[in-house]
């Protein structure tokens, strides 16, 4: 009788337990909900980097929507629209995931962490594993970097910059 008790308590508890962990995954986000994020930077090889990222809530507050504004013509160095991308936590693996689909037909998927206020994304991308890093300064700013991993270290760094708070 004690088993059975202890397995119906289980049953009822563990998807609170499960949905407190999904808000609470998400919700490291909301900082990042309050305004626009603007960097400028060089990559490495000495190319212009210029970015706007507008997070926002959606779908009741389950997933995080995120909207990218860069470079959409390498060419003519057109400015808009790059990608469009949704954070959203995995009851089954317990990680937040990520997809970024991009005007010329690209998608990139992976998984995203906080460490304290710093904020991590690691995906494949042309047979390398990155990691993106928002690294925290203040409320208002982070530091940028995107290098490669190897054996779980970063190994290159392709570019630094930061990310600057303006308010919607």
């Amino acid at each position: 009788m004690k088993k059975l008790y202890f397995v119906l308590i289980f049953l009822i508890i563990l998807p609170v337990f499960l949905k407190a962990q999904e808000f609470s995954s998400l919700n490291k986000f909301s900082d990042l909900t309050e305004g626009i994020w603007l960097t400028e930077g060089k990559w490495a090889n000495g190319e212009s980097f210029k970015q706007e990222v507008d997070f926002s809530w959606g779908l009741n507050q389950k997933i995080i929507k995120v909207k990218t504004y860069g470079t959409i013509n390498p060419e003519t160095k057109e400015y808009g629209l790059r990608n469009e991308g949704i954070r959203s936590y995995n009851v089954k693996d317990s990680v937040i995931q990520f997809w970024e689909f991009d005007i010329y037909g690209g998608v990139t998927s992976g998984i995203c962490y906080f460490e304290n206020k710093n904020l991590y994304y690691e995906y494949d991308y042309n047979d390398e594993k990155l990691r993106e890093a928002w690294l925290y300064v203040n409320d208002n700013t982070y530091n940028y970097q995107i290098g490669s991993l190897k054996n779980g270290k970063l190994d290159k760094v392709y570019m630094k910059s930061s990310y600057y708070r303006i308010k919607k």
